[in-house]
């Protein structure tokens, strides 16, 4: 199939000739079916207007990251030669299919294992095949003793984090969700933990617990006092939340005799970046203090906000040597290759990347951008990280930047330079309950 022209830079009533001109003799259906359907957004009647703005969210495919990607190559952007009411329900669109992605991805996953005294690296590799997330044993790295230990189990369509706390709790093993790899480690249970069975809250993929309370009044100014509810997010390590953020308002704390417990900060939303590597954050929710007669919180209900990409994607530019300026779209974001230049010693790769969604936010609070991976390959599939980079321009949608790399050649030619960045982001409401938080 080939498509004879772009949408870039047609003068205005011209747009819809280039949905026209495919060849008859190459077009393919699915080709055929959008471009009738982009051509009724502009109807007169606006119940055909909606039709179509429908029949092309149908027609993306569901439960296929690559093929719903591929459609929306197909979609044409809305740009400014076409008119408003096309250009707005094509980005209206192209939203809810990205949306729809990032609904899939935050389904959670579920699982079924049955066995008698199963090996537990044998039970985590089938909860990587089933689940895509990965675990691995990190207890040598702690100093600890990495005995093989079994389990025997019959789980039926079983959510992922319920699912591995009862795993977990039977094998005497815990958690350390910050390896700095993509995969959750666990380790050996410490001395006297409680089990984690029955301690937190499922949302999802993400799951809630209180880890430390701490109340504290001052001596000095009795009037300063207050009460700390340390929170534990986490999250299936094949998620890749990028910022969490917890309004103040979307709490309620109630004590065990039904007085509810004001925050600190009514007006406050509490926010905090995930780090790259981390399959867990911590998010401190400032109290006022109850009476010393209340010994536990009864009730704690909030709602999180997580900013989710719907996935990961990967760019890769060839033929770096005098390269040109070059650019990919995948998703949402457009990645563009500026140039690639020796200066001295050092060869630079200078990019852009544009990203569609408002809620992706490139503003410079927002450092989920400079975890992106990039890196050379050369003909072997041998990688050279980078040196470091440089940021060269920023805007609320759009970053430049130039990174450094060192090769051991001193040719680029052979290599391929590779990008990956998280697509079609989207904010999404996390909901957890927690009782009988126990008071110091």
């Amino acid at each position: 199939m080939h498509r004879c022209s772009t949408l870039a830079g047609l003068p205005f009533g011209s747009w819809f000739l280039a949905l026209l001109c495919t060849s008859a003799l190459q077009a393919e259906p699915l080709d055929e079916r959008i471009d009738q359907l982009v051509r009724q957004l502009n109807a007169d009647s606006v119940s055909t207007r909606d039709d179509a703005e429908q029949s092309l969210v149908e027609l993306a495919p569901v439960g296929d990251a690559d093929a719903s990607d591929a459609f929306l190559e197909r979609l044409p952007q809305p740009l400014d030669g076409m008119p408003e009411e096309v250009r707005l329900r094509l980005g209206r669109i192209r939203q809810r299919i990205e949306n729809r992605q990032a609904k899939e991805v935050l389904t959670t996953s579920r699982l079924t294992l049955k066995g008698d005294g199963v090996d537990l690296a044998v039970l985590f590799q089938q909860i990587d095949q089933q689940t895509g997330n990965r675990l691995s044993d990190h207890r040598e790295k702690f100093g600890q003793e990495a005995e093989p230990r079994t389990i025997s189990l019959d789980i039926k369509d079983e959510a992922f984090w319920p699912m591995l706390d009862k795993i977990l709790d039977h094998a005497k093993l815990g958690l350390y969700p910050f390896s700095g790899e993509e995969t959750l480690a666990y380790i050996n249970q410490e001395a006297g933990a409680a089990p984690r069975v029955g301690r937190a809250s499922y949302s999802g993929p993400f799951r809630i617990e209180a880890i430390k309370v701490v109340a504290q009044r001052s001596v000095r100014t009795p009037a300063q006092q207050g009460l700390q509810i340390k929170l534990e997010i986490a999250w299936e390590p094949r998620l890749k939340p990028i910022a969490l953020s917890q309004p103040s308002d979307k709490i309620l704390v109630t004590t065990s005799d039904g007085a509810e417990v004001p925050l600190a900060n009514p007006q406050a939303v509490l926010g905090v970046e995930v780090q790259s590597g981390s399959h867990a954050t911590e998010l401190n929710i400032p109290l006022e203090l109850p009476s010393r007669r209340v010994d536990k919180l009864a009730f704690f209900r909030g709602e999180l906000s997580a900013l989710v990409p719907a996935r990961v994607v990967e760019f890769r530019f060839t033929g770096l040597e005098g390269q040109g300026r070059a650019e990919q779209q995948r998703s949402g974001v457009k990645v563009s290759l500026r140039s690639v230049r020796k200066n001295q010693a050092i060869w630079e790769v200078d990019m852009r990347l544009q990203v569609a969604s408002e809620e992706a936010g490139l503003e410079s609070h927002r450092g989920w951008v400079f975890q992106n991976i990039a890196y050379l390959e050369n003909n072997q599939g041998e990688v050279i990280d980078h040196a470091g980079f440089e940021t060269t321009m920023q805007t609320e949608r759009e970053i430049g930047l130039t990174y450094l790399f060192e090769l051991p050649d001193d040719q680029i030619g052979d290599y391929t330079w590779v990008y990956r960045t998280p697509a079609a982001i989207v904010r999404v409401p996390v909901k957890y309950e927690l009782k009988d938080i126990p008071l110091p």
